[in-house]
């Protein structure tokens, strides 16, 4: 399984667990889901397959610097990192992540 078809299935698993009743039993771990689903997009995206401690800061500034996809997710990426270690995040906080996550994996897919 490669890198991009991990990410969506991260992405698959909390969209499952948003999708629960018990949306705060599993919020903090559907927000790592999030973030591990876009750490991997992010190291397709820039050609990082074999770096593993690369800062968040600049690979936000190196999307933030990038097309018009990469600077849209830039933000994104940054509130990823906060999300996931807010221990009361809300649903919508969490669904609009999982949104733009997705959006970002089907943009690098189809680079």
């Amino acid at each position: 399984m490669n890198k991009l078809e991990e990410a969506e299935s991260k992405l698959k698993f909390a969209d499952y667990l948003l999708q629960r009743e018990n949306f705060s039993e599993y919020a903090s771990g559907i927000a790592r889901h999030l973030l591990d689903a876009a750490n991997k997009a992010v190291s397709v995206n820039f050609g990082l397959e074999g770096a593993t401690n690369v800062s968040h800061i600049l690979i936000n500034k190196k999307l933030a610097e990038g097309s018009k996809e990469e600077r849209e997710f830039s933000g994104t990426y940054l509130a990823l990192w906060k999300l996931a270690a807010n221990p009361k995040q809300t649903k919508e906080e969490v669904t609009k992540a999982l949104s733009r996550v997705r959006n970002f994996v089907s943009y690098v897919r189809g680079k």
